[in-house]
């Protein structure tokens, strides 16, 4: 072995954990970070495959690093996105560390009070902790973070791809110039993700902030095989969750659903049929209404059973938490994006080195509308795995420019940890955060007087801003932590034990599926937030609500282009083919593409029914926003003669205007033409509140975030104009 051979370069615990691994060898990216870090100043960026040893490539040279040169603080700080990645992290580090007097520290919602006064009192080692639990320390012990972090050398944020393009995100880089200011530290960051689309966007967010530029280090061993296979069952639904049965009863699967009601409604089914056949439960729901108990059985099941373990799930089980190996990953329903998807094969394949991955559905009752009859969730998985197939594209992370609602909360946050500013000096500090860079002063100037005037902030007799008496209850809440929306949450009951939350109170009398049963709601305590329930056959109502991620106009378009070509592709099964086939047939028919077409162009994107038109553009959902914006604008709807309109699904919009089609076609194509901008569409009474703090902003600065963040007329005019 050469003296400088990556590998002895690791301090001699580390060395000999590696050997009780019995691992031959380090793998190529875990000798390049050990290069980078030891050799290098700047930041790094580690990008590979789940179970590439990306989290062993960054911690091993950090941790020799702070062994060999202690800090007088905290040296390390891990940023997680779930609370489930930390605790997971957390015994394995323990393990490696504790031998060591290296502590490792945890900070969230479930960790003892005394554990968080150890780590104030005695600041040293490694920190673990969410983006809101790193919210709530700066703000309740802003006088701690100099001790803190004053020796702060590395920053390691785990999941990038989760964080960029968030508030999350954005709340992190705020908290890490907050913290570099205050404690005055300049550490290094370290990110790790499995899932980038655009490495150096990802570079350069991971450097915002800071002096330091970011190098990149991408796994380059070979990617391990992958095994799709995709199935399509029409009614009834009993066929079909038996057909699901058989793929999952006798492995180690996560079945991912993309609402927590599918998976509350497929382990349910599931169960049915296995009583049905005399067979066991081997089933689980893991999703975040779940309460912690069944998650964490959940998780054990999974990762120490011997035997068969199914679990339903969100996106809670998306990201990198140790569950084992498993034989299968099931997907229902398409993807809701190509990241999604490759985050969730990667869960796959560790016992085998083949990641295999099967897609479900059942198709609803079919209906008359022309659009309604096409397969969209058959085309948009299609498209999603084609994506990667092809070009290994992932989405990148959308702009956001003006985050009004995070400006108003970093504001808040600010006042309320640091106490009384100037005006100028708030200014200052507030808008040198890397999120606000693009944000005017005159739009800031705007933010605070309209606080002013709600007493969220006071002036000073000597004209300081202060934190005020509106501000107050809001900020000394733990709900003020997540830059995300809050939902109302109410625990659901069953004999003294609590299966969960939903994010709204049923009606007494109703049924509703959780923990993959179904439930009967006998009493609603609005008071406490508790809902009392008993067991029962079924479920009716919806336990939960919310809105789906935005579609990117790529995966649209790949979806066109599998209505347009007639490649056969191999992972679909002959159900899935007839209905493709089918699918392609009928959109010829009725000219949604164009005969002799092969490939997106050439696709046209309405046509007459019903005496109206159905426009399917084609666009994502920024596009599909814009454009629906365009059509409910009073002008456009005298010129179109429409006097109703609604969107079918995701995909489609139907109006009812009576003009032929190729002047509806022709006055359509100038109108977009000749918009000038989205701010003449929006109604600024009518702006949905997206953000959670949008309801405290101007109509000005609401409508400007609106229009930057979820409109994009450039789309509709490059794709329709």
């Amino acid at each position: 072995m050469q003296v400088h051979d990556p590998f002895s370069r690791l301090v001699p615990f580390i060395r000999e954990y590696i050997y009780k691994q019995h691992w031959t060898e380090l793998r190529g990216i875990q000798e390049a970070a050990v290069t980078a870090v030891l050799d290098g100043d700047g930041h790094l960026l580690i990008a590979a495959p789940t179970a590439s040893g990306k989290t062993e490539a960054a911690f091993f040279p950090v941790l020799s690093c702070l062994f060999q040169s202690p800090a007088p603080s905290v040296g390390l700080l891990y940023i997680g996105p779930l609370k489930a990645l930390i605790n997971d992290q957390f015994e394995r580090l323990t393990r490696l560390l504790s031998p060591r007097d290296m502590p490792v520290q945890r900070w969230h919602g479930d960790v003892a009070d005394h554990e968080k006064k150890r780590l104030l009192e005695h600041p040293r080692g490694l920190l673990q902790i969410t983006p809101e639990s790193l919210e709530a320390l700066l703000l309740g012990h802003p006088e701690k973070i100099p001790s803190l972090f004053k020796g702060l050398a590395f920053v390691i944020v785990d999941e990038v791809h989760a964080f960029m393009g968030s508030d999350r995100g954005a709340q992190i880089l705020c908290h890490l110039t907050r913290i570099t200011d205050l404690a005055g530290c300049t550490p290094r960051r370290i990110g790790l993700s499995a899932t980038l689309g655009d490495y150096q966007e990802a570079m350069d967010w991971l450097a915002l902030g800071s002096d330091k530029k970011t190098t990149l280090i991408r796994d380059e061993y070979t990617r391990q095989r992958i095994k799709i296979a995709l199935d399509y069952f029409r009614p009834p639904a009993a066929a079909y969750y038996h057909g699901l049965y058989e793929q999952c009863h006798d492995r180690k699967c996560i079945i991912f659903t993309n609402t927590r009601l599918e998976a509350e409604e497929t382990i349910a089914a599931l169960r049915t049929v296995a009583q049905r056949r005399h067979e066991g439960d081997i089933f689980h729901v893991h999703h975040g209404s779940i309460s912690r108990v069944l998650r964490l059985e959940a998780e054990r099941e999974l990762k120490h059973k011997a035997g068969p373990t199914v679990i339903a799930a969100t996106q809670t089980l998306e990201l990198g938490i140790d569950i084992g190996k498993l034989d299968r990953i099931i997907q229902i329903g398409p993807p809701v994006s190509v990241s999604s998807f490759v985050q969730r094969l990667g869960r796959a394949g560790r016992r085998t080195g083949v990641a295999e991955i099967y897609f479900t559905f059942l198709e609803e009752e079919a209906l008359e509308e022309p659009a309604a009859r096409i397969p969209w969730t058959l085309l948009h998985t299609i498209a999603v795995i084609q994506l990667h197939l092809e070009e290994k594209w992932i989405e990148t992370a959308p702009a956001q420019p003006f985050p009004y609602s995070l400006l108003l909360h970093q504001t808040l946050s600010i006042l309320a940890s640091l106490g009384e500013q100037r005006p100028p000096d708030l200014a200052r500090r507030v808008l040198s955060l890397p999120p606000f860079a693009l944000i005017p002063l005159e739009d800031y100037r705007e933010l605070l007087r309209m606080l002013l005037e709600q007493d969220y902030i006071e002036k000073t007799d000597e004209g300081a801003l202060i934190l005020g008496l509106g501000a107050e209850p809001l900020v000394n809440h733990y709900s003020f932590y997540a830059v995300f929306s809050d939902e109302e949450e109410y625990r659901v009951i069953y004999e003294g034990t609590e299966l969960g939350t939903v994010n709204f109170l049923p009606n007494p009398g109703s049924s509703l599926a959780l923990a993959g049963s179904y439930w009967h709601v006998e009493i609603c305590d609005m008071h406490h937030k508790k809902v009392f329930v008993l067991p029962a056959k079924t479920g009716g109502e919806k336990p939960w609500r919310g809105n789906s991620a935005d579609l990117h106009p790529r995966i649209v378009q790949r979806m066109r282009r599998v209505l347009a070509e007639q490649a056969i592709y191999p992972y679909l099964s002959e159900s899935a083919r007839i209905r493709l086939q089918e699918a392609r047939l009928y959109a010829r028919r009725i000219r949604l593409i164009a005969e002799g077409c092969t490939d997106e162009q050439g696709s046209g994107f309405h046509f007459r029914y019903d005496e109206g038109v159905v426009l399917i553009p084609w666009l994502g959902s920024r596009g599909m926003r814009t454009l629906l914006a365009i059509l409910q604008h009073q002008e456009t709807k005298e010129r179109l003669d429409i006097h109703r309109l609604y969107r079918e699904n995701n995909y489609s919009i139907y109006t009812d205007s009576a003009l032929p089609l190729a002047l509806f076609r022709e006055e359509l194509y100038r109108i977009i033409r000749d918009i000038p901008s989205a701010e003449i569409l929006v109604d600024q009474d009518k702006i949905p509140f997206t953000e959670k703090y949008d309801y405290l902003l101007s109509p000005r600065l609401l409508t400007k975030q609106y229009i930057a963040h979820r409109l994009d007329m450039a789309e509709v005019k490059a794709g329709i104009g």
